[in-house]
C-alpha cells in the first residue's frame, strides 16, 4: 500500500449557515461554497485527488509536500475570502483509495488532528510530515525540497504542534480584512458563544503575531471592557 499526504478539512459553522439559508429563504451559503470550491478548478486529479462531503473536504497526493501545502493554503484563503473559516489536519501515512473504498491511516491521522487538536481555524500538520522531510534531508534532492519549504515559510510551530502558515507579507492586509468582515457580519452570534468568540479571537491574535512593517491596522475584537 502506498504512502500519501492527506488533508482533512472542516468548514466551520456549516450547520449554522445551512440553517440560516433555510430560515431566511436564501442560498447565500451555497453560493459561498461554490465560489470557495473554485480553488480546485485548475488542479488535475492525477496530481491531487480531492472531494467533499457535507462540511468535510478531503485532499490526498503522493507528490511534493510543498505543492500540497501551497494548495491547502490556497483553499484556506479562498474560503476565508468568501467569509468561511477552515479547520483541518494534514498527515503522511499509508493510503489506499478506489472508487468504492477508502482504507487510509493518513486520513485517520489527519482527522484526529482536525477533530481533537486543531480547535481553532487553523490547519495542523502531523509530526510525521516534518519527520519525513528531516529524515530525507541527507539526500541532495530532498535537501533542496526541505530548503525550499523553509524558504516558503509554509510551516510554523505553535506550542508542540506544527501548523500550516497561511500568512505572508503580501496577503496580510487581505486576510485581516476578510477575518474582520466575518467577525463583524456575525458579531452578535459570535459574541454570544464563548467557543466561537475564542475561534475568532485566536485568528486575530495569529494575524497580529505576524504584522507587516508599518502596519497600522487595529484589532477588531475587544476582549475586555470596563463597565461604567
Amino acid at each position: 500500500m502506498a504512502y500519501a499526504y492527506f488533508a482533512f478539512l472542516d468548514v466551520m459553522g456549516y450547520r449554522y449557515y445551512l440553517d440560516k439559508d433555510k430560515n431566511d429563504g436564501t442560498e447565500i451559503f451555497k453560493e459561498k461554497l461554490i465560489s470557495s470550491y473554485r480553488a480546485f478548478e485548475h488542479i488535475e486529479l492525477g496530481v491531487l485527488h480531492h472531494k467533499s462531503i457535507s462540511d468535510s473536504i478531503f485532499m490526498s497526493s503522493p507528490n511534493s509536500i510543498i505543492d500540497f501545502l501551497k494548495t491547502a493554503k490556497n483553499v484556506y484563503l479562498r474560503f476565508l475570502e468568501n467569509g468561511l473559516l477552515i479547520r483541518g489536519g494534514i498527515a503522511y501515512n499509508k493510503h489506499y483509495e478506489t472508487q468504492h473504498i477508502t482504507y487510509s491511516h493518513a486520513l485517520s491521522d489527519a482527522y484526529n488532528l482536525e477533530s481533537s487538536k486543531a480547535i481553532f481555524p487553523r490547519i495542523l500538520i502531523h509530526k510525521a510530515v516534518v519527520e519525513k522531510l528531516v529524515n530525507e534531508s541527507e539526500g541532495e534532492a530532498q535537501s533542496r525540497e526541505l530548503q525550499l519549504l523553509l524558504n516558503e515559510k509554509l510551516i510554523i510551530k505553535c506550542g508542540n504542534h506544527f501548523q500550516l502558515h497561511v500568512i505572508d507579507n503580501d496577503n496580510w492586509i487581505t486576510i485581516y480584512e476578510n477575518a474582520k468582515s466575518i467577525y463583524l457580519e456575525n458579531e452578535t452570534w459570535i459574541n454570544e458563544d464563548p467557543k466561537l468568540f475564542e475561534y475568532h479571537n485566536w485568528l486575530q491574535n495569529y494575524l497580529f503575531n505576524f504584522p507587516p512593517k508599518g502596519n497600522r491596522k487595529q484589532k477588531y475584537i475587544i476582549n475586555f471592557e470596563i463597565l461604567e
